[in-house]
C-alpha cells in the first residue's frame, strides 16, 4: 500500500468515527427528540384549528412561544398555566412565557369550547 493509500484509508477511518460519535451522542431513544419547537403558530378558521388540533412540544426551562390567528373573537385559554387572552375577529395573540411546568395542556377558544392545542412541555 502507498502512502498515499494509506492516508487516504486514515481519513475515511477518521470521517467514520466522528461521524459515529455524532450519531451515539445524539441521544439516541428520546420520544420527543426533534419534536421541540420554539415557537409555534396556530391558525383558527371557521371557528377551527386548521389542520386539526396542534401538538406543540417545548422544553421545560425553556420559553413557550404561541401564536393563535383567528377568524373569530373569543379568549384564548391556556390551561395549566391558565393564561386567557382575547383575540379579535381577524386578529391574533401571542403567549409568551417561561416553560416551568411540565405536562400536556389544553389551549383552548373559550367560549366556543373548541380545543385548538394540546401543548406539551417535556423535561428537561
Amino acid at each position: 500500500m502507498s502512502r498515499n493509500q494509506r492516508l487516504a484509508f486514515l481519513g475515511i477511518a477518521a470521517v467514520v468515527v466522528v461521524v459515529a460519535i455524532v450519531i451515539i451522542g445524539s441521544g439516541g431513544s428520546d420520544d420527543n427528540s426533534g419534536k421541540t419547537t420554539t415557537s409555534a403558530t396556530i391558525v383558527v378558521k371557521g371557528g377551527k384549528p386548521v389542520g386539526g388540533v396542534a401538538k406543540p412540544v417545548f422544553k421545560k426551562g425553556g420559553r413557550i412561544n404561541l401564536t393563535v390567528q383567528s377568524d373569530v373573537a373569543d379568549e384564548v385559554h391556556s390551561h395549566g398555566y391558565d393564561v386567557h387572552k382575547d383575540v379579535a375577529k381577524g386578529g391574533s395573540v401571542t403567549f409568551d412565557m417561561p416553560a416551568t411546568i411540565e405536562g400536556r395542556f389544553e389551549v383552548e377558544l373559550e367560549n366556543a369550547g373548541t380545543q385548538i392545542a394540546m401543548l406539551e412541555v417535556d423535561p428537561s
